[in-house]
């Protein structure tokens, strides 16, 4: 009852004040307003907590409101009261500051503390009541003189009931008329101006920036008239002005307006300054429109990454540096010229990558490689130039950019792939459908420029062919099957490319070309030296390679005298024999197959005519040059040794084979020629006895010392040098080298060559003489007399002819030698030469 009585005393209160200040009196209320009333409705109202999400949501509102109004510092405030709030947690604080809220008015406009001095004291509770009882109450409410009080009420009298529910609907109807005033009422434009207050700072700062919206002719009349602005506002615009933003002394281009003159400074001295930070500003906006534009290729992005975040350190010193100047502890002294200098090593870095965007910029589209090049040279000028900051900036934004760029390099070099449309990479796959033999040489390709350079940086150019030849590695090991020994993760950790890998410590005076190259070219070498390993020991131990190589030696070079001796004498047999079929290949292939049956596989091996050189065999009996070119000899490889046996090698092969073969045709026919019959021979002939066997004699001497030649001092030194270069090389394009180049010093040597044609020629006429001298013995044994006479004044011409033609062979042979000293294979003409020179018949 303590508390009713007490809630009664407020509400008569809290209806008094309403009514004075809506300037009714009491009487004059709304019967709703009747304290009676209020009480009752207050006693019977179901009171619900305050949500606190919707105070939390309305308090966030509020702090919006406080920043888009431009009360910044209120909004602050705001938000450090509402933290200090929650260490101090309690379930009233939604209902407190729910009525915080609803007490408040226009909170952004009415924030003077002065004016809470302005409100009226509050007005004091009574004091306190003593203890209700009963008869006070009784006594109030008259209820103890009321008689009809005690009697007994009668429940069936319908007019009470309806009085009774009148006078409720009649204070239902009074509950719920709403007060005048307590709706918000509509708002218009003008209630969301705001009136800031007048401040002595805002005062003092629109007189310090007056200067911004003065007008030249303001000035103090002079030849040209300018803006006097002191050197703290310099300051100012010039730290705005590299941070981006714009300004009232340089333009969006950062060049500088020449209306203002910086306070105790000469024109000209002005103007250098200005132009000194023009220059850094426009450099500055160089970089800040590279980092705003997007990017597609990926080394680029990083370079872009890198520079946006040099961007913000070089903010950030431009930021305190304001700073200083804004909110200064101590006495500062402004100084543009100090401000300068302080910020020259923070921008030195910056502007040297300004270069070098300015200069990416004008490069063409194709050389996406170009900011590499360009950042490498700097860093070598850097270096020369003794600037250790610089230096450090551009190597760290280059190995960024570098690691970036390398990543399809990583790719092929570890899996042998590339990756799908990358233009920027500098190898290419111009189809995959190539032979097994081909795909070192012809499934992939380097990428050439229009110069015919590898279209890479500068500086990776020395170790393009490494990189190339260890992917390369990688899609052959792949295909054999082994490439699983190599990709395993565990196995090997590939060296940095870092700062610290480029830049070791105690090198600090060496050219960072040098540092560089040997850096890179340990990550290559780490990855490139096991894949070579490996390839190398799967070509010889798994392929034999050097048992392929061993039986072309046997095969074509004829390096086994027995074997090579059967096949040439079946040949020779069928080929001076009528049958029509000696060029049946079966037949040849045969022949071929059970001569080298020891040496080689003989399922691999093939022997062939060619139809252009396939005449009959009395066409191709008198000859060496008709059907002994057209018989092919084909040794299938396998297709790993197909990449280093390459077809220009099978064709050497293939010439020195015919060649041997021509000299084993007339070293055949000479050994075939039968004797002259002593006993048939008279004294007259005595001396064409001697002219035959003289000719037979050097004729055999002649293709018996050509043989020699080759056998002691071309095809065995030449192989055994080639097998040797095969087996030290370092990667399959030294192989494939070796190969080439042994087999075609061996041709040169052999007299094979383009240059030595017509010596060639001579000797195969030579050899044709011999064929000749067997078939005219042949025809002239057992004929008459006539016949006889007639071959042996043949046989005069032919010893003169051979004459003739040896000493052609050495002249031309010496004289080829002397004008290519610097040939290895001059070296062995003269020795061809003087073999020769011990038979030939000096001319008289």
């Amino acid at each position: 009852m303590a508390f009713a009585a007490r809630l009664g005393s407020l509400v008569e209160d809290l209806v008094q004040s309403l009514a004075q200040s809506t300037g009714q009196s009491t009487s004059s209320l709304p019967a709703s307003w009747f304290p009676d009333a209020v009480l009752r409705k207050l006693k019977t109202h179901p009171y619900l907590r305050t949500n606190p999400f919707e105070i939390e949501d309305r308090l966030e509102g509020l702090d919006e409101r406080f920043r888009v109004n431009n009360r910044e510092a209120l909004a602050d405030a705001l938000d450090l009261r509402l933290r200090s709030l929650l260490q101090h947690p309690s379930q009233w604080h939604p209902d407190v500051l729910h009525l915080l809220l609803e007490l408040s008015d226009q909170p952004t406009l009415k924030t003077c503390l002065d004016s809470l001095k302005l409100l009226p004291p509050s007005r004091e509770l009574p004091p306190e009541d003593p203890p209700l009882r009963w008869e006070q109450v009784a006594r109030e409410d008259g209820w103890g003189q009321d008689e009809d009080l005690w009697k007994s009420i009668s429940y069936t009298s319908d007019d009470s009931a309806e009085d009774d529910t009148g006078r409720l609907s009649a204070v239902e109807t009074s509950d719920v008329t709403s007060i005048p005033g307590d709706e918000t009422p509509a708002r218009s434009a003008e209630d969301y101006i705001i009136y800031p207050a007048a401040s002595d700072a805002l005062q003092s700062v629109l007189e310090t920036q007056a200067w911004r919206t003065r007008s030249p002719r303001d000035a103090p009349r002079t030849s040209t008239p300018r803006i006097v602005i002191s050197e703290l506002q310099v300051v100012r615009e010039a730290l705005f002005m590299l941070h981006g933003f714009e300004c009232s002394l340089f333009d969006s281009l950062a060049e500088p307006i020449p209306a203002f003159q910086m306070a105790g400074t000469a024109l000209e001295t002005h103007s250098a300054l200005m132009g000194s930070l023009a220059d850094n500003g426009r450099r500055m906006r160089v970089i800040r429109q590279f980092v705003a534009q997007p990017q597609t290729v990926p080394h680029v992005q990083a370079l872009q990454d890198c520079l946006t975040r040099h961007l913000a350190d070089v903010d950030r010193r431009l930021s305190a540096i304001q700073a200083r100047f804004a909110s200064p502890e101590n006495e500062v002294v402004v100084s543009l010229i100090a401000v300068m200098s302080e910020l020259a090593s923070h921008l030195e870095p910056v502007l040297t990558l300004s270069d070098i965007v300015a200069r990416l910029q004008d490069a063409a589209p194709s050389d996406t490689f170009r900011c590499l090049e360009l950042m490498f040279d700097e860093i070598g000028v850097a270096r020369l130039a003794g600037k250790p900051g610089t230096y450090e900036l551009l190597v760290r934004a280059f190995v960024e950019c570098l690691n970036i760029y390398l990543r399809p390099v990583q790719l092929w070099m570890r899996e042998g792939k590339l990756l799908p449309g990358d233009e920027p990479f500098f190898i290419t796959e111009p189809s995959s459908r190539v032979s097994l033999g081909d795909t070192w040489q012809a499934r992939f390709q380097i990428r050439k420029t229009a110069d015919g350079r590898p279209h890479a940086p500068t500086f990776l150019q020395p170790a393009i062919g490494d990189i190339y030849n260890a992917g390369r590695s990688m899609v052959a090991l792949r295909l054999l099957g082994k490439a699983t020994a190599i990709t395993r993760p565990s196995h090997r950790d590939e060296p940095p490319l870092d700062y610290d890998a480029l830049c070791p410590t105690g090198f600090e005076l060496a050219p960072f070309a040098d540092l560089f190259n040997n850096a890179f070219e340990r990550w290559v070498q780490s990855r490139y030296r096991e894949t070579w390993a490996t390839l190398k020991s799967t070509l010889v131990e798994d392929w034999g390679l050097f048992a392929s190589l061993d039986a072309l030696r046997a095969l074509y070079l004829m390096a086994d005298g027995r074997a090579a001796a059967t096949l040439c004498e079946a040949l020779f047999a069928r080929l001076d024999s009528t049958d029509a079929d000696w060029r049946d290949r079966y037949v040849l292939t045969t022949a071929g197959r059970e001569a080298f049956a020891s040496l080689l596989d003989p399922s691999r091996l093939v022997i062939s005519v060619d139809p252009e050189f396939s005449p009959t065999s009395a066409i191709g009996n008198g000859t060496v040059r008709a059907a002994l070119p057209g018989i092919k000899v084909s040794y299938r490889l396998s297709w790993p040794v197909q990449m280093i046996v390459t077809a220009e090698s099978r064709a050497h092969y293939q010439s020195v084979f015919t060649f041997l073969l021509q000299i084993k045709r007339a070293m055949y026919a000479l050994h075939k020629t039968r004797l002259l019959d002593k006993h048939r021979t008279n004294q007259k002939s005595r001396g064409r006895r001697s002219l035959f066997y003289s000719t037979r004699n050097k004729l055999l001497w002649f293709c018996a010392t050509i043989h020699t030649y080759l056998a002691t001092q071309v095809l065995e030194p030449t192989a055994v040098q080639m097998r040797r270069d095969i087996d030290s090389a370092q990667n399959v394009d030294a192989m494939i080298a070796a190969q080439c180049s042994g087999m075609k010093r061996m041709t040169e040597e052999a007299c094979l060559g383009s240059e030595l044609a017509r010596v060639r020629e001579r000797m195969l006429d030579v050899m044709d003489m011999a064929v000749k001298f067997e078939n005219g013995q042949r025809h002239a044994t057992g004929r008459d007399g006539r016949k006889e006479e007639t071959c042996f004044e043949a046989l005069g011409e032919m010893a003169t002819d051979l004459d003739h033609h040896a000493r052609f062979v050495c002249r031309e042979l010496r004289s080829v030698a002397s004008t290519s000293r610097s040939r290895p294979a001059s070296a062995k003409w003269d020795i061809l030469v003087d073999m020769l020179q011990a038979g030939v018949r000096e001319e008289r």
